[in-house]
């Protein structure tokens, strides 16, 4: 691991293909490490978003334009792809609008269009922060696995709530255009989400002049920690259309 102005980035350095992982909300740069064991040739670029595992947690002052910058602080000097899972899809794509030379592909799995009316608002003022993230953590991982985990876990997921609002709150402003994206971007959604998150992904992938949906069986929202190889072939579905 290594510190650049408060961001703490994890390297895992090979010959091959270079894949820099941008991790949602309420997780950290560890939550994509089952999927990084699924490429192992690849050079594996991960950094724990402000806020969350080892960085500093002055996200909400750096605003939406510092997740932006750290992910650009993160890449590497070399043809790069990324991939972003849900809220992180919105930062990779955010940067692939401003046609940053590293990046040769990007590879989105169910980022939001949290701008759209059909979309759910964000938590209110009145809503307690740590109550909207353990609400989010028992959707995702369900009420048997929240309620497994130690109270020390439980907490430290709700003392999140309030970065994970304001990051609820930030994307109902446009934050990408995908036709602003020149390179190939992979859009992937899971059989077993919402039709919400459907409708996203098939908009954004048509949106992009080298988009392409990606409807993967059996995933639903979760699918980095629970079906990791699938998630892998996503990733390794980039360098069909490009030479890295």
């Amino acid at each position: 691991m290594q510190m650049f102005d408060g961001l703490a980035v994890y390297e895992t350095e090979r010959d091959g293909p270079c894949v820099v992982f941008v991790h949602g909300a309420m997780d950290r740069a560890a939550g994509m490490i089952r999927i990084a064991r699924c490429l192992p040739n690849w050079n594996i670029i991960r950094y724990d978003r402000r806020g969350y595992g080892r960085s500093e947690a002055d996200a909400i002052e750096r605003g939406f334009d510092g997740q932006i910058q750290d992910l650009k602080a993160a890449l590497p000097n070399r043809p790069c792809v990324l991939f972003g899972h849900s809220y992180g899809g919105v930062i990779a794509m955010a940067l692939g609008s401003m046609k940053p030379p590293e990046v040769v592909a990007i590879v989105s799995y169910e980022a939001p269009r949290a701008w759209e009316k059909w979309w759910p608002k964000a938590p209110d003022e009145e809503t307690n922060p740590g109550d909207a993230a353990e609400y989010f953590m028992r959707n995702l991982v369900g009420n048997s696995k929240w309620l497994s985990m130690t109270p020390r876990a439980r907490e430290q997921y709700r003392r999140q709530g309030e970065l994970m609002v304001q990051e609820l709150r930030w994307q109902e402003t446009r934050r990408y255009d995908a036709s602003q994206i020149k390179v190939p971007l992979i859009v992937g959604v899971g059989s077993e989400s919402n039709e919400r998150a459907h409708m996203a992904a098939r908009l954004t992938a048509a949106e992009a002049s080298k988009g392409t949906l990606q409807k993967i069986e059996g995933l639903g929202h979760g699918a980095p920690q629970t079906h990791p190889k699938k998630i892998a072939h996503l990733i390794k579905s980039a360098l069909n259309p490009i030479n890295l």
